[in-house]
């Protein structure tokens, strides 16, 4: 075959193939163009997960009728004038490739308006101009984005289904609200308004209105100022975790990312809060000088590189740990207040140093966890229990009230009593479902829990499943449901139950919902590390590992167990 020179619509298709992959992709750069307009405000409004319409509309500094068309030429941006401006970028887009990539794949209509100029109306399809006239917009720009991917059906074909793509659009339009605060952006959705941001700066806000006021209520703030970085955001309390990161935000200079080494920051300030799995909430602003980052690494724009990442990496594992720390130092000190004596002594130094002469501490919105008080062990818990395919097990203990000690048929089992725990839950779990047997536990005071706008959609969709695993929920308000009763073993860890089953995949993984609510419900309801046993609980948990189906794994795909042969024993020990 011959070489030849591809046509220009051959060639803008496939430009648009390397920026827009998904109706996710469109919607980021109009909200990047909108960010750069200087809008302060933003509403996104989707149909049919994106592909059926995409609408970004801003107050924005307009388009001049003139530039209209330009602005959908490959390579025309108003964002760079020379290859200096590479090296310091300040503006979220600057390759001029979104808008004509956007008009190769879709039919794009746009209403634009700047201050003392005529507005306009701009109309082309496939890269293919329709109209371009004058018209009576309001100040600002509004895009309109059809039938996307009309004509590439190969990459149309390739798309999830709506509800899929419409929870990424979600997902990103927040990403780009705790962004930038300053800016009032709202997300909707078939016409349903999801959140709304207030745009007066406070990140906090922002939250609340993405997230829901029960996720803020559980992060610490912090801050720091260098003399080259400067650091903000909140941090999740160790108390709360989650199942994977999507729930941490990095941004610098405003900019959303993906930074391997902000996850490795984030894992090493948590190291020893959390176990393996476990993940926490982090939204992290990094300001630095723009040209210690290099951002025009990908076409999207979501990775970039650390001009000195060893010393990005060190100031943000610092500060956030010194953020934990802090935290940490508070919580002893509400556990062991001082005491009745030192408190008459000199109250006046109490009550400077935080606390008050009932002992309560001053920092705010701290819940302290209900406890129950630790309970005697016997001292001698060597147990035969047997079985009908391991002989005797004779059990020996615990170590760190974290592990069950065990000796069979001339080896040492070690077993890890949550995961062993947690299986045997989960087994039980699965087969009362398939058996649809469900037994509730009414509480004795309700319980309100607050939710998102998208958790409370998912929870109205997967109602019959939560009422089949046996609990009582009640719409309040709009974003408020009332708790009524939970699945026996519950109660006291309804709420944050009922949050990680929420948070569960539901894109791509959505079919492996319910098993994965089903592990939340054992992981929450298992004995937990460090939790002393009696010798009768001990018996059990061991009796009941072995017989369960895949008794060596718990759901997450942890080890219950290891086994320490004689012959390994002997050898390392040099016999």
């Amino acid at each position: 075959m011959s070489i030849r020179l591809l046509d220009d619509h051959l060639i803008n298709k496939i430009a648009a193939g390397e920026v827009i992959e998904r109706p996710a992709s469109v919607v980021k750069e109009l909200l990047e163009n909108a960010i750069d307009a200087g809008a302060s405000r933003i509403a996104v409004r989707i149909t049919g997960g994106g592909t059926t319409s995409i609408e970004v509309e801003d107050d924005g500094k307009g388009i001049p009728l003139n530039e209209i068309a330009l602005a959908f030429q490959r390579h025309a941006t108003s964002k760079l004038s020379s290859a200096d401006d590479l090296q310091q970028i300040v503006t979220m887009g600057f390759r001029g490739e979104a808008l004509p990539s956007i008009a190769a794949v879709a039919r794009v209509k746009v209403y634009s308006r700047c201050a003392g100029e005529p507005g306009l109306f701009f109309h082309i399809e496939g890269g293919r101009i329709m109209a371009c006239e004058e018209y009576n917009a309001v100040p600002g720009t509004r895009m309109l984005v059809e039938d996307l991917f009309y004509n590439t059906p190969a990459r149309k074909n390739f798309q999830k289904s709506p509800v899929s793509e419409g929870i990424f659009i979600h997902d990103l339009v927040g990403r780009y609200a705790l962004a930038r605060p300053d800016i009032s952006i709202s997300f909707s959705s078939q016409g349903r308004l999801y959140f709304k941001t207030p745009g007066n700066g406070q990140l906090r806000d922002a939250i609340i209105a993405v997230h829901g006021a029960s996720l803020a209520e559980q992060l610490l703030p912090f801050a720091y100022q260098g003399e080259n970085i400067c650091l903000s955001g909140f941090l999740s309390r160790p108390e709360l975790k989650k199942p994977n990161r999507k729930w941490q935000y990095f941004y610098v200079n405003t900019r959303p990312i993906r930074s391997p080494l902000l996850y490795r920051a984030v894992e090493q300030a948590y190291q020893g809060m959390l176990v393996s799995r476990e993940f926490p909430v982090a939204i992290i602003n990094v300001n630095i000088d723009p040209k210690m980052v290099d951002v025009n690494v990908h076409p999207q724009k979501s990775e970039i590189r650390f001009r000195r990442d060893q010393d990005i990496f060190r100031t943000v594992h610092e500060v956030l740990r010194s953020c934990l720390q802090e935290y940490q130092v508070k919580i002893s000190s509400y556990r062991h207040p001082p005491d009745d004596a030192a408190v008459t002594t000199d109250l006046a130094e109490s009550v400077s140093s935080g606390w008050i002469s009932t002992g309560i501490p001053s920092f705010q919105n701290y819940k302290p966890r209900v406890s129950l008080p630790p309970r005697a062990v016997k001292t001698d818990t060597t147990i035969t229990v047997p079985t009908a395919d391991s002989g005797n097990i004779k059990i020996i203990g615990q170590f760190l009230q974290s592990y069950i000690i065990a000796e069979v048929d001339q080896e040492l089992y070690i077993i890890d009593q949550h995961a062993a725990h947690e299986r045997i839950l989960f087994n039980r779990l699965l087969k009362q479902d398939k058996d649809h047997r469900r037994t509730s536990q009414e509480l004795a005071f309700p319980q309100v829990l607050e939710l998102s706008a998208l958790q409370m959609e998912i929870l109205q969709e997967h109602s019959e499943f939560f009422s089949s695993l046996g609990f009582d929920l009640g719409l309040l308000g709009h974003n408020t449901v009332i708790i009524r009763a939970v699945p026996v073993g519950l109660n006291g860890h309804e709420e944050e139950t009922i949050i990680e089953m929420l948070d569960a995949p539901q894109g791509e993984e959505k079919e492996q919902w319910p098993s994965k609510a089903l592990i939340s419900m054992a992981c929450r309801q298992a004995v937990k590390a460090g939790q002393a046993l009696e010798p009768a609980e001990i018996k059990a948990i061991v009796e009941d590992l072995l017989d369960t189906p895949n008794y060596k794994y718990c759901p997450h795909g942890r080890p219950t167990l290891i086994k320490i042969s004689l012959q390994d024993m002997e050898r390392m020990f040099k016999r």
